[in-house]
């Protein structure tokens, strides 16, 4: 497992300097603006889509055919990859917060915490974006599951979006139950966010295991 994250890791490092470049140029944009909240789970995102670039490696280098003839069961490689992913997804997070906390510091901000629980938002979302999509890629490849990505991003969004507009064009207010339910989600958010993180990777984790044992290459 070890080897596996380390292959990842030296691949994707040779553009690691594009995130030192990242840090520079959106830190002085929020320490100028007064606003290092603005960013908040930036850092996270794009650590994360370094994962994708895992990915396509693999695929150039047909690396699947390569780790099959090795002591390494399909298992094993899928759990790498799972496993990447969410060192890469803690990796930014981390990042995030010593940017945030470093700016808040320096604009002298009302706390040194602002703008935190938008960076959790960011790690949540991350894991759970490849948890759905990660079993696409093992079953279609990288390349052939780009409109799945396309789709995940845009139904939701479309979605939200409509229903925004209907209710705004309306002139309604939500029903009561409604209110009622997200008000008891957001209280018991810190239970309930990792419940839906462990059941999503739990799931994603099974489909692709089962994907990968029979896939051909």
């Amino acid at each position: 497992m070890k080897g596996l994250i380390t292959k990842d890791f030296i691949n994707i490092s040779k553009s690691f300097w594009v995130i030192g470049v990242l840090v520079i140029f959106y830190g002085a944009i929020s320490f100028v603006s007064d606003s290092p909240s603005s960013f908040s789970g930036l850092f996270t995102l794009i650590i994360a889509m370094y994962m994708l670039s895992t990915y396509s490696l693999d695929e150039m280098a047909k690396w699947d055919i390569y780790a099959l003839t090795m002591p390494l069961t399909r298992d094993k490689l899928v759990q790498g990859k799972y496993l990447m992913m969410l060192i890469l997804s803690f990796m930014g997070f981390l990042l995030n917060m010593v940017v945030l906390l470093t700016l808040n510091i320096l604009t002298k901000s009302e706390s040194l915490f602002d703008g935190i629980e938008i960076a959790v938002v960011g790690a949540v979302l991350v894991i759970v974006f490849y948890s759905i999509v990660i079993p696409f890629i093992t079953n279609l490849g990288i390349v052939k599951a780009r409109l799945y990505f396309i789709i995940i991003y845009m139904v939701p969004f479309m979605a939200g979006s409509f229903i925004s507009k209907r209710i705004k064009a309306s002139n309604t207010n939500p029903p009561d139950g409604l209110i009622t339910f997200i008000e008891v989600v957001i209280k018991n958010a810190y239970i309930i966010v990792p419940l839906i993180m462990i059941a999503a990777l739990g799931i994603s984790y099974f489909i692709s295991i089962r994907i990968y044992r029979k896939k051909e290459f």
